[in-house]
């Protein structure tokens, strides 16, 4: 065994103990899923969700709703975008326009002030989930869309904000060198020879977050931020999983057809998306009843003020402060176990999923599945996408309500929810590395007369693999911030005394508990940039 190899046993050693210490510790009990009533209570669940409600006044709410998810999550976006354009430009150093402390050092001060600001608002915007956004607005503006709107605005802003500002930051630096010393200011040269290279990329990142945004949108109504959420919500309070099946159903029909739409308009030329995108932000501030008025009236002044007080002042009772930083520890906890057990099924799944190794081979005469063989894969890969599908279209709050209902409330339900959304999100995420893997070696392997399972384990997944760890380090990042969400609807964590503290409007207890987070997710992100850039640069 060899240097590599070696290493690879104790990371996969280290890993495997890790997940056991964080199953432990947070408590995570999978022996519930046997239990005999919670399976009794999950009959009762599936036989509803075979059976959705189909009546014209349901189905007519039902999708006057979903088209109301729909607008918030391209309004929440469109803001979103506007505001971490913004920021992105503040965070980022311009290519090629380096400070000069011996010639401005005050412009030099000012610049680097700037930047820490940005990234210090962006990295704060990201770290707070939007459901907690959304709970704090509806205590200041009421129930409504509003609310779920701005919540959606500022998370994503600052997600991606962060992406923009790094493609700025990666952009090729010799068009800007030259007009920099043209003498061309920051912003000429940011205009005219920066964003020409990352616009493109910053459309297709844009529209891949939207689909994100309005999975969110239709369940932020969860706490009386319109759309889908609330019906899902009032379904699973009142046990009718007939109405639940019909709500999720439009839950997964338009975010299939989101995501298709999608893919076309980032195949089209950036003037397209970018209509699409502005008719619907449009037509989203004509409909939905948003308080704009309310934004900066007395009232809102004052809530905003007393939240502004808690936030400046924080809880210092030692008591509160061990538990909230326990509770922190339990969602990297779930998080951690969540991811792992995701990243094991998404494995699986991803070579199923990837038509190069059900339907297509690596040789050009290659036979491409014809006859009873193309009848197999074709009955490995349909399923495997539909699973990946499913398990990524339906939000984690979500799942996290089903799982409620199989094995009661509390973390085990948190981490099946956030393993389930995560399958979905790193399977797809895996079947694209894998078909993106360099043709060269498995075509070598395949004419050497060696099978699928070979020509894969030899020939692809070595090659696919250090991006496959990265995809997954970063959605353990997400999750951590996920983990925190699913709380609010009793599913374990951190998230269940956030909720605490938003209802009874105790800001110092709150800014706290954010504070904690903020630092953990911002140490988390620093460690896995790094463990990434090591991984790729492998």
């Amino acid at each position: 065994m060899n240097e590599r190899d070696r290493r690879r046993v104790w990371v996969g050693a280290v890993v495997i103990a890790s997940v056991l210490l964080a199953s432990w510790h947070s408590g995570v009990e999978f022996g519930a899923l046997a239990d005999s009533g919670g399976w009794a209570s999950f009959g009762e669940l599936v036989s509803g969700l075979l059976a959705p409600d189909l009546s014209d006044h349901f189905v007519a709410r039902i999708g006057a709703l979903a088209v109301e998810s729909l607008l918030i999550g391209v309004l929440g976006t469109a803001l979103a975008v506007v505001l971490a354009a913004v920021l992105a430009i503040a965070a980022a150093r311009m290519p090629a326009i380096t400070d000069d402390p011996a010639a401005r050092p005050l412009a030099t001060w000012t610049a680097s002030a700037v930047r820490a600001t940005a990234r210090g608002v962006l990295a704060f915007f990201r770290s707070v989930p939007e459901i907690i956004w959304a709970f704090l607005f509806v205590r200041v503006f009421g129930l409504g869309p509003g609310p779920a709107v701005f919540a959606i605005a500022i998370t994503f802003s600052g997600i991606i904000g962060k992406l923009f500002a790094e493609l700025i930051e990666a952009a090729d630096p010799e068009p800007a060198r030259r007009m920099h010393g043209s003498g061309a200011g920051g912003v000429a040269v940011f205009v005219f020879s920066v964003l020409p290279l990352v616009r493109r990329q910053w459309v297709a990142y844009a529209l891949f977050r939207l689909e994100c945004a309005i999975r969110s949108a239709s369940i932020l109504g969860i706490v009386g931020a319109g759309g889908l959420g609330q019906e899902i919500d009032l379904s699973m309070r009142y046990f009718q999983y007939d109405k639940l099946a019909t709500a999720l159903l439009a839950v997964l029909a338009y975010v299939v057809v989101l995501e298709l739409a999608s893919i076309a308009l980032r195949r089209a030329r950036p003037a397209w998306p970018i209509s699409v995108f502005a008719a619907g932000a449009i037509a989203g501030a004509a409909v939905l009843d948003i308080p704009w008025g309310e934004l900066f009236d007395d009232a809102s002044l004052d809530q905003v003020g007393a939240f502004l007080t808690g936030f400046s002042n924080p809880t210092t009772d030692w008591a509160f402060i061990e538990n909230a930083f326990d509770l922190v520890l339990v969602t990297v906890s779930m998080a951690w176990v969540a991811t792992v057990l995701a990243a094991v099924s998404a494995l699986a799944l991803a070579p199923m999923a990837a038509i190069t190794f059900t339907i297509r081979g690596y040789l050009a005469d290659a036979p491409h599945g014809h006859g009873w063989t193309w009848w197999l894969f074709l009955l490995v890969l349909v399923p495997a996408r539909i699973c990946l599908q499913i398990t990524r279209a339906l939000p984690e709050l979500v799942w996290a309500l089903l799982f409620i209902v199989w094995v009661g409330p509390g973390i085990t339900a948190g981490v099946l929810a956030l393993a389930v959304h995560t399958i979905g999100i790193l399977g797809r995420l895996y079947s694209d590395a894998l078909e993106e893997a360099e043709p060269g070696p498995p075509r070598a392997i395949e004419a050497s007369g060696a099978g699928p399972f070979a020509r894969y384990l030899y020939g692809v997944f070595p090659q696919a693999l250090p991006r496959m760890l990265a995809f997954t380090l970063f959605r353990f990042e997400v999750n951590v911030r996920a983990a925190a969400m699913v709380g609010f609807v009793g599913a374990g964590g951190l998230g269940d005394a956030l909720h605490t503290a938003i209802s009874l409007f105790h800001m110092r207890d709150l800014a706290a508990l954010l504070a904690l987070t903020l630092v953990v997710v911002v140490a988390v992100d620093a460690l896995g940039d790094r463990i990434r850039m090591r991984l790729l640069r492998d």
